[in-house]
């Protein structure tokens, strides 16, 4: 029961950056799933690059949670699983970490990357690629041919930066910023921002859940 929340030391870690961690907007049909994974590197200056990414839930009818509309597909042993209440009591992070797993995903959908040195950070084009990427290959992985196909069709290509367009905006803090912007592909949308020389944004967002999602950001409350 007084087990501390581990994301606790991971929001302490991140305040430490040289800039602020950037998340979506708040919004009644969304929850934050803490952070999804942290890199960085350091050298003998000290911090050389850090990478932060935010997971959410969606929340499809914030007005009755109890909606069946809002729960993901979930295969038999997941359910099971989630289901299964232990003989001895658990801290309220681990229950509700294990109810939101309930809930559709929009995993790493904000990654905000920073680099010390402005020459080692990649382009806004080639970091949204790489992010769509990861997200593809990780949340679509039959589509994507990873784990064999879906029906008869063929794996779907990958992302390149021919497919980035550069005439998009992004709403950041109230403020709307050049973006890029990738558009093509069928699983998910993404758009991306640079924050300054150092430092860039990057957004990707299943497409099934996009209709519930408004794509604005604000820095993070905790740092």
């Amino acid at each position: 029961m007084d087990s501390p929340d581990p994301m606790d030391a991971q929001w302490e870690r991140i305040a430490q950056w040289p800039i602020p961690v950037l998340g979506l907007a708040p919004q009644p049909t969304i929850e934050m799933f803490d952070p999804s994974s942290i890199g960085n590197g350091s050298d003998s200056a000290g911090l050389r690059n850090a990478q932060v990414g935010l997971s959410y839930i969606v929340i499809r009818n914030p007005a009755d949670r109890a909606d069946p509309a809002n729960l993901a597909d979930l295969d038999e042993e997941v359910t099971r699983v989630l289901d299964e209440v232990p003989p001895w009591p658990l801290p309220k992070w681990l229950i509700d970490l294990t109810e939101r797993q309930r809930y559709p995903m929009l995993w790493e959908a904000v990654r905000t990357s920073w680099y010390r040195d402005p020459a080692e950070r990649p382009s806004i084009a080639e970091a949204l690629v790489a992010h769509t990427t990861e997200v593809l290959n990780t949340s679509f992985r039959p589509e994507r041919g990873l784990d064999g196909r879906v029906g008869s069709l063929p794996p779907a290509p990958d992302i390149t930066t021919a497919a980035v367009q550069h005439d998009a905006v992004l709403r950041i803090d109230g403020i709307d910023r050049p973006a890029v912007l990738i558009d093509t592909d069928p699983h998910v949308f993404a758009v991306g921002t640079e924050l300054d020389s150092s430092a860039l944004v990057t957004v990707v967002l299943t497409r099934d859940e996009l209709p519930f999602v408004r794509v604005e950001l604000t820095t993070h409350a905790s740092t």
